[in-house]
């Protein structure tokens, strides 16, 4: 056992430093990304009879931001493009627009599998952030033999999750029926810190693609009060996307000036995206004061905008942990540029309103001027609306995000060392809420060119370790966990633990808290050997040792560095051959469980 772990560092520690000097710079940030995939199987002609799809991608195409690379696909049993991966753009959105027209409801099966393989393998070219949206209606079913569409569900969960996190993809899913595999879309979403909604119906399709767009695409949005907005100077562009109970009357807009706007005005810096159930009104060079919409007040209306004045915020996550707090930072900028003016901070408010309740003040930092931060703590379970609102009196700016705050019977404590590079997890289910005798937990790691690998926990005394060393630099590292438990009743649980992303702020963070306290651990030592004497002579012992080999005498012979390299050259030969059988137990490990499954499913 000792020489596996032993063979395991040595491998991760030279195969750290081969890609640390192998690797290029990193690239520049690119453009954002955003893959859509449209289910057509033939269920969809009970679940979306309208077609109201092709409307509600309609939306999504025209709420895409500009310069982003998006691309819509088809799936059922294969996997064909919509439109082309291209930079949005106005041509770009006419085109799409006009190619949604051919969605349809022909499939045979819904081979999930093979859409995401295809949209990795064909739709991800750059360095942005990436996001890919699923919209399905069914389970995963590739044939008549379900034993194929389970292998394929099982292949989803353990080879092309790790692979979606290897490349930074986050997963929205939407579920368009109660007969949807929510089980495999919430864990899609969940495990790539997407975002996962059910759709109860077609007709709530805009609404839920909506949600998308802002997680894929977040945008700036004007306070919309009463049906009334204001706009600033620093404002290009604005959008305002209206939803419409049927039969309501026809949508206006009237601009500070009074005149009256509709879809029938033809009005030069005005465009008009009308449907059944929505209107987006787009307005450039817009006139500054008082806008007022004429339409029934809906929540999910927003006037989203284009402006160099933007409201800015640190990265939100989707998923929140039981009691966790959320910090979350602010500042504006102009042109890209941080505003840290005495007179510009001092005409400006930012608040936080969580769910309708009264807004929180965030507080300026004395550290970082310019900054506002403002933790969001005693969140319930479940999912939450969050609205930062910035007030400069003459402009004001919204940002509106959702996060579900989800269950956590299961601690997480980390350790890390940075000397050595090392992170040791340990975790501690709630021995209340879930049988130790039944806790099973496997990990998924997995870095950038490299295979995933699964490792069970060990429980010890309980408390499940897991301990991964030598992380090489400038590599990111993910850890996902595969969890069965139950309670004490004996009813199974499917309690979530978060994934981890591990990178260098780790060892940053673990090596400063290291210098800051030198003296105490030095303290700690000498304290500790005073109350250990009968180990004094060993200690001594010890020390000399250690004091020789730094300070070796004057006439110590020097290293004879071919013998060195003869050693380990034999060394990394006996490695080799250990690896070797190493990699055949591993294959052999994975065929045996795919046996299992076939065996439970049977």
């Amino acid at each position: 056992m000792f020489k596996s772990i032993v063979f395991s560092v040595f491998c991760v520690l030279v195969l750290g430093v081969d890609s640390a000097h192998c690797q290029p710079a990193p690239a520049a940030a690119g453009a954002d990304e955003i893959q859509v995939l449209i289910d057509v199987s033939g269920s969809m002609k009970q679940n979306d009879p309208e077609n109201l799809r092709i409307d509600a991608s309609r939306l999504l195409v025209n709420l895409l931001p500009d310069g982003a690379k998006a691309s819509f696909w088809l799936f059922a049993e294969k996997t064909a493009p919509l439109s082309a991966t291209d930079a949005v753009s106005s041509a770009w959105k006419q085109q799409a627009s006009k190619a949604t027209a051919n969605i349809h409801s022909r499939g045979l099966y819904t081979h999930i599998e093979d859409a995401i393989q295809t949209v990795l393998s064909q739709g991800f070219t750059g360095s942005g952030k990436k996001h890919l949206i699923l919209l399905t209606d069914g389970f995963v079913d590739i044939s008549k033999d379900i034993m194929q569409s389970a292998d394929s569900r099982e292949r989803i969960l353990s080879e092309w999750i790790p692979k979606l996190q290897q490349q930074n993809i986050n997963v929205q899913t939407i579920a368009l029926s109660e007969q949807a595999d929510k089980e495999l879309l919430e864990k899609l979403a969940f495990e790539t810190g997407g975002w996962a909604e059910t759709a109860q119906s077609a007709e709530q399709l805009q609404r839920v693609f909506l949600k998308m767009a802002q997680k894929a695409a977040p945008k700036e949005t004007l306070p919309l009060t009463d049906n009334k907005f204001k706009v600033d100077s620093g404002i290009h562009e604005f959008s305002v996307l209206v939803f419409k109970k049927p039969h309501a009357a026809p949508t206006q807009l009237v601009a500070p000036d009074g005149k009256s706007i509709s879809k029938q005005s033809m009005v030069a810096n005005v465009s008009w995206l009308e449907s059944q159930t929505y209107d987006l009104i787009t307005v450039k060079q817009p006139l500054i004061g008082e806008w007022r919409l004429v339409a029934e007040v809906d929540p999910d209306n927003q006037v989203m905008i284009v402006t160099d004045l933007k409201l800015q915020l640190s990265e939100i996550p989707n998923f929140l942990g039981e009691n966790e707090a959320l910090p979350i930072k602010a500042h504006f900028t102009d042109k890209n540029k941080l505003i840290d003016r005495a007179d510009f901070l001092g005409m400006l408010t930012l608040e936080i309103i969580q769910d309708q309740q009264a807004p929180a003040k965030m507080h300026t930092l004395a550290t970082e001027p310019g900054f506002y931060q403002h933790n969001v703590e005693h969140l319930s379970l479940g999912k939450h609306l969050l609205k930062i609102v910035a007030d400069g009196k003459t402009f004001k700016r919204e940002i509106i995000h959702e996060i579900d705050v989800v269950a956590t019977p299961i601690a997480v404590e980390k350790h890390v060392d940075a000397a050595q590079r090392q992170v040791s997890l340990k975790l501690l289910p709630d021995p209340k809420l879930i049988d130790p005798a039944g806790f099973v937990v496997h990990a998924v790691i997995n870095q950038a060119g490299h295979e995933p690998e699964t490792r069970a926990l060990t429980n010890k005394d309980g408390v499940w370790l897991l301990d991964l060393a030598g992380l090489p630099p400038q590599t990111t590292t993910h850890v996902n966990f595969n969890v069965m438990a139950k309670d004490h009743a004996g009813k199974p649980l499917t309690p979530a633990i978060k994934p981890l992303t591990i990178d260098d702020s780790w060892f940053v963070a673990a090596e400063k808290v290291e210098v800051a306290a030198p003296a105490a651990e030095t303290d700690a030592h000498h304290e500790s050997g005073d109350h250990e004497k009968t180990d004094q002579k060993t200690d001594a012992e010890q020390h000399e040792q250690t004091d020789h080999e730094q300070h070796p005498p004057p006439d110590a012979p020097e290293t004879n560095w071919l013998l060195v390299g003869g050693i380990l050259l034999t060394i990394n030969l006996i490695l080799g051959v250990g690896g070797f059988f190493t990699y055949r137990y591993l294959k052999k490990s994975q065929a045996e469980k795919h046996q299992q499954l076939l065996e439970r499913l049977s």
